[in-house]
């Protein structure tokens, strides 16, 4: 077994806040003190008691359409077409070889085989593989997912299904929920799974300093969870909530022995190699060069998954572009990316044994706006800015035909998405009088009358130069920008704290919405803040709470539709384009799509790049 820890530092470790955001905002949630300022965190975490009602995946569309290539179809028809779940990936493969005006049919499906490594390339690095100690993101779960069975997942039509769990059952209105895990399951240690590892995992996980900035408010501040019996437990929230077990999906859901957990809390190096339930183990791991995991021999759900391979190896490669040229020349296997000139690459390959799977319904590229900063603190800068943005040109120019203009949070094609809300970009001869105005009244925050701003990007590479000199080609008539470019550990550290005044990034996008919400509460707004825009509207607090209690999709729909409604007005966030997580693959790698979990139900496929590795088998 062979571990080198390169011991993250201050920044990776506080940088793991947007993940945290991101992928366990189910389990957010905020109040209001009585004179209406943002209080301390207080919420109930989301999700449904049964699997709630979706459209069929298959939306109608030709799959080998180009990604953000806008639908042909009439209103009505597009109506029929709306998703509940952003579930439809599209699939680019190789053409089939012809001679001349023959037809030559398609190879016959191959068997599944057994044995092989599977070689994987991921676009970053964690600090660690604890799910209780160290926040996950798309990278981290590719290595983490093998290894841990969430207590819960998504079907393919985005409904929640049990997978650790046996069951779960709400109680009363939704306040409480009791959750009963399946008996015989055994850790890689060998020690049975029961109700005092799911307590310990979950007191340990709000425990920690950071992790517990997202998990800790949705729960009862004394008893968070309650042990029933010796394989049933109930978790204890603060609101109604039909959505819970949409929340254990994430890292919430994986579980770890008390008794390693123990030894894990005095000595922190364990967190790169933790013992997890799944049907992988972690033989070693070299921090920012390779993890390898190795076959569970002993996998307790082996009677009903197929596990084909022997050996998964995942490599940190930050450039996505290299990576896409490593999967071509073989080095590698399998890639997810959602960088333009990857994505362009990996299109480019399908006559070089190369495929790829696109999800380009997931979440956005967007500028978040620091509402609370000197500057933006006034609307009408912030409407100046959204005004100014050319979107049309950074759809052509950044995203090159590789993702779609975003209007709002969600996809054209989701049920969620209010099709009456369009973004006022592109109108900079609306700019100009507000940054006149705003320079009158706070000439402290102005310099040849332009307003002074300071622009945080992620970087450096290629995509964020360019994304920064068209920035500053388009705003730089009415913005003087001061711009940052750091590593993302590091620009976070700023986003957190509300050091900046504009940054870019990516954000919603979940499966169910309501996992979304910790960007927006009131209540996440403090000293670090997990709304990132720090803007409070009451109003959306009342509305997101109203549609976490209850299952009424139409219902939920509506708010929803108002939700944007409000954001739009509060000129907090710009939306760029919906990203496009791909998966890339040599034409050797078989079932990315279509993995089953322990009910036999297909598990959702490119949930924002998380994909379930270790039922793909690869052929000769």
């Amino acid at each position: 077994m062979l571990v080198r820890l390169d011991l993250s530092p201050p920044t990776r470790r506080l940088a793991a806040a947007i993940a945290v955001a991101l992928v366990a905002a189910a389990c957010g949630g905020g109040g209001d003190g009585d004179d209406g300022q943002p209080a301390p965190a207080v919420e109930a975490t989301q999700t449904t008691e049964a699997a709630a009602p979706s459209e069929p995946a298959d939306s109608g569309e030709d799959e080998t359409a180009p990604s953000g290539a806008e639908p042909d179809a009439t209103e009505e028809q597009q109506e029929e077409e709306l998703l509940v779940a952003p579930v439809d990936t599209t699939t680019t493969t190789a053409p089939p070889p012809t001679d001349g005006e023959d037809i030559v049919e398609a190879p016959a499906e191959a068997e599944p085989q057994y044995g092989g490594t599977l070689r994987v390339g991921s676009f970053a690095e964690g600090d660690g593989l604890n799910p209780a100690a160290n926040t996950f993101s798309t990278p981290v779960y590719l290595m983490a997912q093998p290894v841990f069975d969430p207590l819960a997942y998504y079907d393919t039509d985005g409904n929640w299904i049990p997978v650790l769990a046996e069951s779960w059952t709400k109680i009363g209105d939704g306040s409480s929920w009791q959750m009963k895990v399946r008996e015989g399951v055994r850790f890689h240690d060998g020690t049975e799974l029961d109700a005092d590892d799911v307590v310990a995992t979950f007191e340990a996980l709000l425990a920690d300093p950071l992790l517990s900035t997202a998990f800790r408010p949705g729960f009862h501040p004394e008893e968070p969870i309650r042990k029933i019996d010796d394989y049933t437990v109930e978790y204890v929230g603060i609101r109604p909530s039909a959505h819970l077990p949409n929340a254990f999906t994430t890292q919430i859901g994986m579980v770890l022995p008390s008794e390693w957990l123990e030894r894990a809390a005095a000595d922190p190096t364990l967190n790169q190699m933790p013992v997890g339930t799944g049907p992988f183990m972690v033989e070693s791991r070299i921090q920012d060069e390779v993890t390898v995991l190795v076959r569970n021999p002993d996998y307790w759900a082996a009677d009903t998954i197929d596990v084909y391979l022997d050996r998964i190896e995942v490599y940190p490669i930050p450039d996505s572009a290299v990576a896409a040229q490593r999967l071509i020349a073989g080095e590698l296997d399998l890639i997810v990316v959602s960088e333009t000139g990857a994505i362009l690459t990996l299109r480019e390959a399908t006559d070089r044994g190369v495929s790829t799977f696109e999800n380009p319904r997931a979440d956005e590229s967007m500028m978040f706006i620091n509402t609370q900063s000197p500057v933006f603190s006034d609307i009408r800068a912030r409407q100046a800015l959204t005004f100014a943005t050319d979107q049309d040109l950074y759809v052509e120019l950044i995203r090159e035909g590789t993702a779609q203009a975003a209007d709002t949070m969600f996809h054209p094609d989701l049920i969620w998405r209010n099709q009456d809300i369009e973004q006022e970009t592109n109108m900079p001869e609306r700019a100009g009088p507000l940054v006149a105005e705003h320079c009158a009244d706070y000439p402290e925050n102005c310099s040849g009358g332009k307003i002074n701003m300071r622009l945080g990007v992620p970087g450096p590479s290629v995509e964020s130069d360019r994304t920064v000199d068209l920035m500053a080609a388009t705003w730089g008539e009415f913005f003087n920008l001061d711009t940052a470019v750091k590593p993302l550990d590091e620009l976070i550290i700023d986003v957190v704290l509300g050091n900046y005044d504009v940054t870019s990034g990516f954000a919603f996008g979940s499966v169910d919405p309501d996992n979304d919400v910790i960007l927006m509460e009131c209540g996440t707004i403090g000293f670090i803040s997990l709304n990132f825009t720090r803007h409070c509207d009451l109003e959306r607090d009342e509305l997101i709470y109203e549609q976490r209690a209850i299952d009424d999709l139409d219902r939920r729909v509506e708010i929803w539709h108002r939700i944007q409604e409000i954001n739009r007005d509060a000129y907090a966030f710009i939306f760029l384009t919906h990203t496009n997580w791909t998966i890339g693959a040599r034409d050797n790698v078989h079932n990315i799509c279509g993995p089953i979990g322990p009910t036999g139900d297909e598990l959702f496929c490119n949930n924002q790049g998380r994909i379930w590795l270790h039922q793909i088998w690869l052929s000769q």
